[in-house]
């Protein structure tokens, strides 16, 4: 019954369009197959697979979220976790780089500043397998960093809302993060409603947008959903910030630090303008990362074997 798939949308005794209906009713089939798919199957790739990057372009494609286990080197992560260690220790340069008004619900992060060893690509999540799957997801467009920081969620801390990052089509911005410790369902892992956000094919668009404004109404994912049980450390995760998610409870009597990095396409960092509340340290430190790692493939060559330059 579509009129409670998506409640008032024909009006009290309007016409309902028999083709309309027909691809609604097929558009919700379909997300309801990609959601229970997504959720049975799991999203997890192992990145020492040989077709890594293959699997998880698919199912960051289909799903909207996928997890590389092993994604991020073990020996880089303990120089870049000494190096964060380092920065709480300095409380004067620590106080001017944390953020407890962006987030909510017993969350924080601290801005990580432009320098040694965060200023390296793949410190911040970003290997030569997560570029190449980011490549493929925003299809030859330029994208570049948007911030970066480590976001902490505090023990004990509540549900966050359901919430999309960004209120705007898939493919404008994504998020990597990686798990700086192992996670259990105890603290408060992400829960994923796959396969939701906003279609960008204009033949696609009511369906998915009904979709979100259902999910709206009821506060609530409308399909088949999920958290990871278990994350291990090091373990990157990339989803679409179009995708509706929240952090759950940490309960655990442990925080659960990530390090975040955010994507985006080029020139949507600048129009979303995440920044515009950051710490002036942490606005300057994102600049610098901006100039470095910007578009259009985050300062890495070009597939042509060209410079990015700069940018």
């Amino acid at each position: 019954d579509m009129t409670k798939f998506l409640p008032g949308a024909f009006g009290p005794a309007g016409p309902r369009p028999a083709e309309l209906i027909g691809k609604l009713e097929a558009a919700y089939a379909e997300y309801w197959r990609c959601a229970d798919e997504c959720t049975r199957d799991g999203v997890l790739v192992d990145a020492a697979a040989v077709d890594a990057e293959a699997q998880a372009l698919g199912m960051l494609k289909r799903c909207g979220v996928v997890q590389l286990k092993g994604g991020y080197d073990a020996e880089l992560l303990g120089r870049v976790q000494r190096a964060i260690d380092t920065i709480a220790e300095k409380k004067s340069a620590y106080n001017k780089l944390v953020d407890r008004k962006q987030l909510h619900d017993g969350r924080f992060q601290v801005y990580l500043p432009f320098r040694a060893p965060f200023a390296e690509r793949a410190a911040i999540g970003v290997s030569d397998l997560v570029l190449r799957v980011l490549d493929g997801y925003f299809d030859g467009r330029g994208f570049g960093i948007d911030h970066v920081s480590v976001l902490t969620s505090s023990s004990p801390s509540g549900n966050q809302s359901l919430h999309p990052d960004v209120p705007y089509f898939k493919g404008l911005t994504v998020s990597v993060h990686t798990a700086l410790v192992d996670v259990t369902t105890e603290m408060g892992p992400t829960y994923f409603c796959p396969c939701t956000g906003e279609a960008l094919r204009r033949e696609d668009w009511p369906g998915s947008a009904a979709i979100k404004m259902t999910i709206l109404k009821q506060k609530a994912c409308f399909g088949p959903s999920f958290a990871p049980s278990f994350t291990s450390k090091g373990t990157v995760t990339i989803y679409d910030g179009a995708m509706f998610h929240q952090g759950l409870a940490n309960g655990s009597g442990k925080d659960r630090p990530v390090l975040k990095l955010e994507v985006g396409a080029e020139g949507f960092p600048e129009r979303r303008n995440y920044i515009q509340m950051a710490p002036s340290a942490g606005k300057k430190q994102t600049r610098l990362f901006r100039e470095a790692l910007g578009p259009p493939r985050m300062g890495a060559p070009l597939r042509d074997g060209r410079s990015s330059g700069g940018g």
